[in-house]
């Protein structure tokens, strides 16, 4: 059901495991404002890919939601794939990273462009990037859905796609971001407080 404007600006509180503890959210961006930008988000790339087929890999869980909605939007050859990485404690090198998920679908040759909910210190990104290279892809890019730039702490290849930059310290849940497993099906993304 969609929600009034009222309701949008209204904090909104939902119960945690401990229902003593309540979260407090306050919309950060709506379904309508994410939508439009996934829309342009569709175009830029559609242009930017005439000719050439797409390799998409998203990086689960959290490019689920994104990914879906980003990929109707994309007038191009599109192939995807999916792959989970985690890093070891504070991990940079490639021996303190762990598949969980690796690519069914063999990169060289081929214009890889990484689906990603968020960047923030960019560590997983630059693994992923410097590895589908090392793997001989032709081209590597990344689309990103919120950006978290002021809190890189790792050399990436910027990504050339962003949704949205936030910078502000509150812990963001939904459209695909979660909290301890839970909220990635609300449709807006909001910002937590305790």
């Amino acid at each position: 059901m969609k929600m009034t404007l009222n309701e949008e600006m209204t904090v909104l509180k939902i119960v945690t495991h401990n229902p003593q503890k309540m979260r407090h959210m306050e919309t950060l961006f709506t379904r309508e404002q994410i939508e439009k930008r996934i829309k342009e988000l569709g175009e830029q790339i559609s242009a930017d890919y005439i000719n050439r087929e797409i390799l998409a890999i998203g990086l689960l869980k959290g490019c689920t939601v994104f990914m879906s909605h980003l990929l109707l939007h994309i007038d191009a050859d599109i192939e995807i794939d999916f792959m989970t990485i985690s890093s070891y404690k504070h991990g940079t090198k490639s021996n303190e990273f762990k598949f969980v998920q690796d690519l069914d679908t063999n990169v060289n040759g081929k214009h890889i462009l990484i689906v990603e909910d968020i960047i923030d210190t960019g560590k997983t990104m630059a693994f992923t990037q410097d590895l589908l290279k090392q793997r001989g892809a032709a081209s590597v890019e990344t689309v990103v859905f919120v950006d978290k730039k002021s809190r890189r702490t790792h050399e990436i290849a910027e990504p050339k796609y962003v949704g949205f930059n936030y910078d502000e310290e509150p812990f963001i849940v939904g459209f695909g971001f979660d909290l301890s497993g839970k909220y990635r099906n609300l449709p807006h993304v909001y910002k937590l407080s305790d």
